[in-house]
Order: structure tokens, then C-alpha cells, then sequence
């Protein structure tokens, strides 16, 4: 007995050639979709970086200005590249309470005294910093000879530097 196929009858199924057309597809819309996700997720992780910087940054600067204003204010002088010299160190002091912030050669901001000419501190307030600079008003009077601005840069990993500055005044807040 022969079975004739009827012509009217529909194809159940897909072939083995669709299905492969189907799975290629399948397959290039999900590589464009990886690409975007991982896009996505580096912009999220370098944004959380800068973030970090700044964050660190500014805790930095805000650290020194409450430091500057429970001083009493004293004539300040240009101190060494890369340090706040004596700026936060009250008249007369002696040991610990000759408190100096510099940038050690690891990148770090440190918390120390006036007589660790090193910088070898171990009280890290910051990393990443890449200059701290400490200058006074150009335009110096009576006024101004108790106030400095400090600048910190700041590089992250992503490269970009930002920098940073407050102007203080010894015993009398910031500006």
C-alpha cells in the first residue's frame, strides 16, 4: 500500500534550515546587546571612581578647614612644595599639636607633624592625590595675613584630574 502525500496539507514544524537562521539572529542580537551592557557598566564604574575621588577630596579639605578654625589665627608664611608647612600648628606648639598636611610619594595625603619633613605620617585622610598646594592671597593686608587657600588635585582611575580649593582663615571659618 502507497501513502500519496496530499498537497493541501500544511508543514508542521520548522526545518533544520530555519531553525539555524532563527538561532543566528538569536545569537546577533544578543552580542549587541552584551556590548551595551557592558558599556553601560564601565560609564557605571569609572562614574563611581570620580565619585570616590571627589568624596575623598573634599573630606580632605573639609578635615583641614575645621582644623583651621578651632586655631587661633597667626601670621601664615609660604610653606614647602607639597606640604601645608605650620599653617595648623597652633604658636608655641610641641609635638603632636604641630599638626602639618602633606602629599607623601605614594600619592597620599597625610595628617603629620611639622618636624616629619618626610611626610611619612601614617594618617592617610586621602589617596589618589596627585599636587597640594598651599598659597596666600596675593593682595595680603592686615586682614588677609591670617587666611590661605589650599588646592588639591585629584586623579582617579580613570585619569582625569579635578582640582580642589578652599580658602580658610585661622580661628575664623572659610570663605
Amino acid at each position: 500500500m502507497v501513502v500519496k502525500s496530499n498537497p493541501r496539507t500544511k508543514q508542521r514544524g520548522l526545518t533544520l534550515i530555519e531553525l539555524l537562521i532563527a538561532i543566528a539572529i538569536g545569537v546577533m542580537i544578543l552580542a549587541a546587546l552584551n556590548s551595551l551592557v557592558s558599556l553601560a557598566s564601565d560609564a557605571q564604574t569609572q562614574g563611581r571612581s570620580t565619585n570616590e575621588t571627589a568624596y575623598q577630596g573634599r573630606f580632605a579639605l573639609e578635615r583641614m578647614a575645621d582644623k583651621a578654625r578651632a586655631l587661633t589665627p597667626k601670621a601664615l608664611s609660604t610653606p614647602s612644595v607639597d606640604t601645608t608647612g605650620d599653617w595648623f600648628a597652633p604658636s608655641g606648639c610641641s609635638g603632636s599639636a604641630c599638626v602639618m598636611y602633606c602629599r607623601n610619594a605614594n600619592n597620599q595625603l597625610v595628617e603629620t607633624t611639622t618636624s616629619d619633613s618626610a611626610c611619612a605620617g601614617t594618617s592617610v585622610i586621602a589617596s589618589n592625590v596627585s599636587a597640594l598646594s598651599a598659597t596666600l592671597p596675593s593682595n595680603m593686608g592686615a586682614i588677609d595675613r591670617h587666611a590661605g587657600t589650599i588646592t588639591l588635585t585629584m586623579t582617579g582611575t580613570t585619569g582625569n584630574p579635578s582640582s580642589l580649593s578652599l580658602t580658610m582663615r585661622l580661628g575664623g571659618g572659610t570663605q
